[in-house]
């Protein structure tokens, strides 16, 4: 019979995989969500509540990627999100754009701003059942 540690290995593994992938599930369910919120208006005033979402979902997947992977755990989140925004802040051939104007700027800039600082403050990249010598 196997030893109990080499067979939770595995298992922990797989839900740290599985928690990582949500994780990036998230970051893309946010991006999209704040860039399609960036010109919401409430009886005809803007109402710039893509910067919420843009700071506060960025440092949630932030840490919840650097509790799971330390620093590169953080920092992928925060480069997926980016390559979910800016293609959106670019016009198509028929015209769409989706993220516009300064507060679209301010969206990019702020939730790019908030990965960055969650990153930076992540704790060393590891993954989960590795030791340092492996």
């Amino acid at each position: 019979m196997p030893a109990p540690d080499v067979v939770a290995a595995p298992a922990e593994r797989l839900a740290a995989v599985a928690a990582y992938a949500l994780v990036l599930v998230l970051t893309v369910e946010l991006a999209l969500w704040g860039a399609f919120l960036v010109s919401f208006r409430v009886a005809g005033v803007l109402v710039p509540v893509c910067w919420v979402i843009a700071v506060m979902g960025n440092v949630a997947v932030g840490r919840a990627g650097g509790m799971l992977a330390g620093r590169l755990g953080a920092g992928v989140p925060g480069l997926l999100w980016l390559a979910v925004v800016v293609p959106l802040m670019t016009r198509r051939t028929e015209g769409d754009l989706v993220v516009v104007g300064l507060v679209g700027l301010v969206f990019l800039a702020a939730g790019a701003l908030a990965s960055a600082v969650v990153c930076r403050v992540a704790p060393p990249s590891r993954w989960p059942g590795s030791s340092p010598g492996r």
